[in-house]
């Protein structure tokens, strides 16, 4: 058994507003401003959650339940999927030491179970930055051979030490801003964000029209710079979807603003849609770089972009890098589309790219 799955509703926290179509109306302005997260004696840029709670775990309570009512009544039995890289490490770090930790982070998604009433099943996802394709495949799959007929999918990545140390001690950060596909990326810009999707069995606007992970072995740390692996996991969910590259309408990019990645993202594409290419939309350079819900909170802003027929342009684009040949949007414009495609490219060799279509 095989059935359809699509999105069904949505719910969206992030630095560029509080729902899908705050943050939508706040692309297309061009509100892109991030604020300063202070680590030691340096700055970095950051996007942070318009919150002010002082205490991390009810900073967190506040931001599910900004998603809950955005996401209207949910079946308490309906199973959760949660997608996040770092989940309560803010939490530990605020207790301080000695501290009391649970038999595994992963224990958090059940106190995000209670915190939207549900009482179903509980998956936890934690692969870099795809997780959050990682957890809606995992509940597709289970909706598409007919074992649940829906799924809440929450992605959730707030404002931590530990990542935000560990990235600057690999210089992986900006220390100005994100700047994707760019003669002059010189970095990522992170940022924190709390994002649901519903899938259902149930006809909705929009459905997932194909999915494919995969890994890219090159390094630990750096993707292929040919964008071989890559362009195998693209071209793997246009042959899932039953499309070609010139189906596509609109191509949300991994894009954040990495020297490498970006590099082996744009010869990944070319790979692909050579002469096909559709348009490159990057949001990370608005909506920063959240990680482990990035997929989930891009996924959340694009439908919600595509809803109005409202094509932001990219954020942090200027002078285009001869090597990488491309160029994202660089003015807003007004279009429908029927069938975008999304890519993620995670930390440590994770790959994923989905196409949605609508119905």
């Amino acid at each position: 058994m095989s059935r359809p799955v699509y999105f069904t509703g949505s719910g969206l926290l992030c630095a560029r507003g509080d729902s899908p179509a705050a943050v939508a109306d706040a692309l297309w302005t061009g509100d892109w401003a991030s604020s300063q997260r202070r680590l030691g004696e340096r700055e970095f840029p950051y996007f942070s959650l318009p919150l002010a709670e002082p205490n991390w775990l009810a900073r967190a309570e506040r931001a599910i339940g900004c998603i809950a009512a955005q996401l209207g009544p949910l079946h308490p039995g309906a199973p959760l999927f949660v997608a996040s890289s770092s989940f309560q490490i803010g939490h530990f770090e605020q207790q301080g030491a000695p501290c009391d930790l649970p038999a595994a982070n992963a224990e958090f998604s059940r106190t995000i179970a209670d915190w939207l009433q549900l009482a179903g099943p509980r998956y936890s996802l934690s692969n870099a930055c795809i997780s959050g394709f990682s957890a809606i495949d995992a509940a597709r799959s289970l909706i598409a051979a007919g074992q649940i007929d829906e799924a809440v999918i929450v992605g959730i990545e707030l404002a931590n030490n530990l990542t935000l140390a560990g990235f600057a001690a690999m210089e992986l950060l900006s220390p100005s801003a994100c700047r994707p596909f760019d003669a002059r990326r010189d970095g990522l810009v992170l940022g924190e964000a709390v994002a649901a999707l519903r899938l259902s069995a149930t006809p909705g606007r929009w459905r997932i029209a194909g999915l494919c992970t995969g890994i890219d072995a090159y390094s630990m740390t750096g993707p292929d710079p040919e964008g071989g692996p890559l362009a195998a996991v693209i071209a793997d969910c246009l042959h899932e979807a039953g499309l070609t590259p010139s189906d596509i309408e609109l191509l949300k990019l991994q894009a954040a603003g990495s020297p490498g990645t970006d590099l082996a993202e744009a010869n990944a594409l070319r790979r692909v849609f050579a002469q096909a290419m559709p348009p490159l939309l990057s949001l990370k350079s608005a909506l920063g770089h959240t990680l482990g819900a990035s997929g989930i909170a891009e996924a959340a802003a694009l439908i919600a972009c595509l809803d109005s027929e409202r094509i932001p342009a990219t954020a942090g684009f200027a002078d285009p890098d001869p090597e990488i040949g491309l160029q994202p949007t660089t003015t807003r414009c007004t279009a429908p589309v029927k069938r975008a495609m999304l890519n993620l490219v995670g930390f440590g060799g994770g790959l994923a790219t989905m196409i949605v279509e609508r119905r």
